[in-house]
């Protein structure tokens, strides 16, 4: 009898670490998909050399991210732009909100080699 509960108590432990992991697993590959964005997007600023609201537009229906903060707003050649963008992120257990995962890049514009 005892061995059954303890299985039994055993079992909700390992589900519970299982989800656990299956979430940071998850967190990993949205912030890996994150990453990959802002670095394309800081090739695009800087070969563009513009960061204004209509192709912030373009890039957050692109990327699917959200522009948080860019300075400064009308860069010049060789200037470096910093930007920070974010997505949200639903997670299985380690929350019962949403987390928002953030990435703060930097580029020059006018510089794409």
């Amino acid at each position: 009898m005892s061995y059954n509960l303890g299985m039994i108590l055993s079992m909700v432990f390992v589900a519970a670490f299982i989800l656990l992991g299956g979430d940071m697993f998850l967190l990993q590959s949205a912030y890996s998909s994150l990453d990959n964005a802002s670095t394309a997007i800081g090739y695009l600023i800087a070969k563009s050399g513009r960061v204004d609201p209509e192709f912030q537009g373009i890039l957050e229906e692109k990327y699917k991210v959200n522009f948080e903060y860019i300075a400064p707003k009308k860069p010049q050649v060789g200037e470096v732009v910093e930007f920070v963008i974010y997505r949200m992120y639903d997670p299985l257990v380690i929350s019962t909100t949403d987390m928002k995962l953030v990435a703060k890049r930097n580029t020059v514009i006018g510089y794409y080699g």
